[in-house]
């Protein structure tokens, strides 16, 4: 299946490199666990020696195909019903994520799964504020009625706060009710943009985060509790993440160089890079892949 001379630019497939000596978290494998593979060819009568960088013939009877993903081979029967007679040309495939493109939006879910947090947490402070607006006079009531019990729990300060919040009128309530929903909406734009990997969403969440973190300061003046340390470690971590790996503001070479950087992982030249020998596998200039 492969020359036993190894390009000098040859790069092993996810979770197969013999020199690591630690195993190192491989994305694909992971995609491929979740979605299954990406493979070319299922659904094609035959294929030549054109397609052999994707999928290949063992005999009358079986096929191997390659991953797009993880560069694994599966082996799988010729379609008793073919759906067209050669595989899809190139320009009809979409290549999946792979490489350092696919470990970054990994990274993006992960801080858009803390948004979708930051989501519920915002509408059930919403929901009390629109409750407390239905009836201020019965909630003012029983704040007054179990004070004591409250002020061991929450602080007599807290306590102090909402019953002047109470006493106030309704204007103060609006005015927190909208902004709590102006709130809501960004941070669920801002998941739903890092969740597809948008650079609108990158360059949102950098804004937001960097925005969040002068509170977070102005209460270490006042108080080094735990949580407060805590939340502004990982926006920090948040913040310098999106500087430094996705380049945003043209650091590092901005979206030029991440474009560059997708495009050496995920793409046909990227898939020759993992056969050995690819001499003998790639494809000529009139070829399918």
């Amino acid at each position: 299946m492969s020359s036993p001379e190894e390009p000098s630019d040859f790069e092993f497939p996810p979770g197969t490199d013999p020199q690591r000596r630690r195993p190192r978290l491989s994305f694909e494998l992971l995609g491929c666990a979740w979605n299954g593979h990406a493979l070319v060819g299922t659904d094609a009568a035959s294929v030549g020696d054109e397609d052999t960088l994707v999928v290949r013939d063992l005999d009358h009877d079986r096929r191997l195909h390659r991953c797009l993903r993880c560069d694994a081979w599966t082996m799988l029967p010729v379609p008793a019903h073919p759906a067209r007679p050669t595989p899809a040309p190139r320009d009809e495939i979409v290549l999946p994520d792979r490489g350092r493109p696919l470990k970054g939006r990994y990274v993006l879910r992960l801080i858009a799964l803390t948004r979708a947090f930051n989501v519920l947490v915002l509408l059930l402070l919403l929901a009390g504020a629109v409750a407390v607006l239905a009836d201020r006079t019965a909630l003012r009531d029983d704040l007054v009625a179990n004070a004591s019990a409250l002020q061991d729990v929450f602080g007599g300060q807290v306590i102090g706060q909402v019953q002047s919040v109470l006493a106030g009128g309704a204007g103060p309530l609006w005015l927190v009710a909208t902004g709590l929903t102006v709130l809501v909406v960004l941070e669920a734009t801002e998941g739903v943009g890092l969740w597809r990997a948008t650079r609108w969403g990158e360059y949102l969440t950098f804004v937001m985060t960097t925005l969040l973190l002068v509170p977070e300061i102005l209460e270490l003046t006042s108080s080094t509790s735990p949580g407060t340390i805590v939340g502004m470690v990982i926006n920090v971590a948040v913040v310098l993440y999106l500087l430094i790996s996705k380049r945003l503001f043209g650091l590092r070479g901005g979206a030029a160089a991440v474009a560059a950087e997708r495009e050496h992982d995920i793409s046909w030249a990227a898939l020759a890079r993992h056969i050995p020998g690819r001499s003998t596998l790639d494809p000529g200039a009139g070829s399918r892949f």
